[in-house]
Parts: structure tokens; C-alpha cells; sequence
């Protein structure tokens, strides 16, 4: 965006090549398909569709401030903020609907609670094939993350295109 506003084509290159990989990158090592991962192993990639940590020789379904539970925490954190890119990230709408699927029943376990912060992202990638739905989950929340709002996540719905996925 840089090189756009600057007028600069080499440095506005530079920069879609940087977050081309940057997004292959995360959508590799993080994004996790059922049945479609050569990376991590099938016990893995049948209980996860979001890795929590990726260390130096190994991955965790935890995070360093939450358990492997929160997985709306996990989808969440790799999506902080939600911005314009953000479709790109999550430009496969199959994976999009598998991830929310996932993640959903998260939202109402008990013990320590979920955060009502939390939940906004979630419904952010649910706004990628069903808008109104998402749109009506958004309208219930009670709080918002620090990285987020409501008028962030209204802009993002109102701005998705109905997908016929």
C-alpha cells in the first residue's frame, strides 16, 4: 500500500510479493485441513484445524496464555486485526466453514469461561459464506477484544460478498 500511495512500482512489488508469502507461510504452518496436511500427523490434523504454537521442532495445540480448548482464541490470534488481508487469508471458503465449524462448540464449554472478545473473530469467517448469520452474532455480543470493535466487524460483514459455497 506503501508503494501505491508513493507511486513507487518496485516497492509496491516488493510488498505483494512479502505478504503473498507471508499468507502461504501462515496458511501452511497454521492453517491446519483436515485430511489435506502433509505436515503435521493424521491424530493431529483430525482434532485441529488451528496450530496454537509452532516451536522450533514441534507444534502445540495450546497456546502460551490459553488451553488447547480455546480454540476460538486460536483462530482468533491468527487473525488479529482484522483488516482488508484478512480475505486473503481465509480465501478458501471450505476451510473457512471447517474452521467455524470447529471452533463453534468451543464457544460454549465450561470452566474458565469464553470471552465475549473472542467470539468476534469467529464470526468475522462466518461472515465469509454466511453473512447474515454472522451479522446477527455480531449484533448479540457484549464486548470486543482490544484489537477489534463493533464498528470493525460491522465494516467487515457489510462488506463481504454473499458466497454460494
Amino acid at each position: 500500500m506503501m508503494g501505491k500511495a508513493y507511486g513507487d512500482t518496485q516497492l509496491e512489488a516488493t510488498g505483494s510479493m512479502l505478504a503473498a508469502l507471508e499468507i502461504q507461510a501462515a496458511q501452511m504452518w497454521w492453517h491446519v485441513r483436515e485430511g489435506g496436511n502433509k505436515i503435521y500427523e493424521k491424530d493431529f490434523t483430525r482434532e485441529n484445524r488451528m496450530v496454537g504454537v509452532v516451536w522450533s521442532t514441534k507444534r502445540d495445540s495450546g497456546l502460551w496464555f490459553a488451553p488447547s480448548e480455546a480454540r476460538e482464541i486460536r483462530l482468533g490470534i491468527q487473525m488479529l486485526p482484522i483488516s482488508p488481508i484478512t480475505e486473503v487469508l481465509f480465501s478458501d471458503v471450505g476451510f473457512a466453514r471447517e474452521v467455524v465449524n470447529w471452533t463453534l462448540p468451543a464457544l460454549h464449554r465450561e470452566g474458565e469461561g469464553v470471552g465475549e472478545g473472542w467470539k468476534g473473530f469467529v464470526f468475522c469467517v462466518q461472515g465469509m459464506y454466511d453473512k447474515e448469520g454472522a451479522l446477527e452474532k455480531i449484533r448479540s455480543l457484549k464486548g470486543f477484544d482490544d484489537g477489534n470493535s463493533l464498528t470493525n466487524l460491522l465494516w467487515w460483514i457489510h462488506s463481504r460478498k454473499l458466497s454460494k459455497v
